[in-house]
């Protein structure tokens, strides 16, 4: 039996049109202005110095990083579990270094394709302020979709070794084909969605 491609049309169907995107309510005034951004468009957007930037760019982020700029203000970067010897090992053989690939990782804006993993990532620090922005799935792919990619993971996230990566795992829009039959969970953009309130299938909210 052939595979499912998981166009846009399939995509639609299967979440009912919603795409998630888990941020903090205070940085609500930077992506009104500037949009969605990759964690490396905001370490530019920040100006960063490049030592610091590499750092927060490909290595591990065990906590949440907080970047101040006097024009843009405050706004921190999600933390990863992608630890050096975990990361490794999940790697291996995938011709992609550790901080090959968290450089890639944070160099995409991230929705979720299932509600169940937006309150799973919720729930993984509850003490936080966090908002689930619903967005036009439809429009989104409508504007992104050439670029876009699906995963069937959550690509800042390993566990162990036996969580194996790869950036094959990466699928273009309508030619998704996991080997293993697991549907994609995860939609990447490469960095930047602007223009978010016109994808707001919600009225904007409150910071």
């Amino acid at each position: 039996m052939t595979a499912r491609r998981w166009d846009a049309a399939a995509l639609v169907a299967r979440g009912g049109g919603v795409a998630w995107h888990l941020t903090s309510p205070a940085a609500l005034p930077l992506i009104r202005r500037h949009g969605l951004l990759s964690a490396e468009a905001l370490v530019a957007l920040f100006e960063v110095p490049a030592p610091e930037a590499a750092l927060l760019l490909e290595a591990n982020r065990a906590g949440f990083a907080t970047l101040r700029h006097p024009l843009h203000g405050v706004v921190e970067l999600r933390r990863q579990k992608m630890p050096d010897g975990a990361l490794a090992g999940a790697l291996a053989g995938s011709g992609t270094s550790p901080a090959a690939w968290r450089r890639h990782v944070n160099g995409h804006v991230f929705f979720w394709l299932d509600r169940r993993r937006v309150e799973g990532l919720r729930a993984a620090d509850p003490a936080r302020p966090q908002l689930a922005l619903r967005i036009d799935l439809r429009l989104l792919l409508a504007r992104h979709g050439d670029a876009a990619r699906l995963t069937p993971m959550n690509t800042g996230a390993v566990r162990h070794p036996g969580h194996r990566r790869s950036l094959a795992d990466w699928h273009a829009v309508g030619a998704y084909a996991d080997p293993r039959g697991r549907p994609p969970v995860e939609l990447a953009i490469p960095g930047a969605v602007p223009d978010v309130e016109g994808l707001l299938l919600d009225p904007w909210p409150q910071p």
